[in-house]
């Protein structure tokens, strides 16, 4: 980001740029913390960690009971690792697209207190 090149090609483009040169670089999970649009307020980690934990938490110990007597359903063989697979699969797909947004938008006043 503080590169020369970086810089150089920044000050040749700038005259077509509305607004400023400006960023924001989101490592690890923080997508799912900072509302979109939103300007870097990013929660405490601790609090990361027990929304996330609290919400992986159940899926684990439930969604196998539904995941793998669909597969047998399906005629999947009982395999251990091609079990793991479909249950993490179905864990993160859960928590990225339907719990998280949700579940922060929830705890939101909490989460960034």
């Amino acid at each position: 980001m503080e590169s020369n090149d970086r810089k150089r090609l920044i000050k040749a483009v700038k005259p077509l740029l509305v607004g400023t040169n400006d960023f924001y670089i989101s490592s690890g999970l923080d997508f799912w913390f900072v509302p979109g649009g939103a300007r870097a307020k990013v929660p405490k980690r601790w609090k990361q960690f027990l929304i996330t934990w609290s919400a992986i938490y159940p899926l684990v110990l439930f969604l196998p009971l539904v995941t793998l007597p669909v597969l047998r359903t399906l005629g999947v063989p009982s395999y251990p690792p091609l079990n793991t697979l479909a249950v993490t699969a179905a864990i993160v797909f859960l928590m990225v697209y339907l719990i998280m947004p949700r579940y922060t938008r929830i705890v939101q006043k909490w989460l960034f207190s």
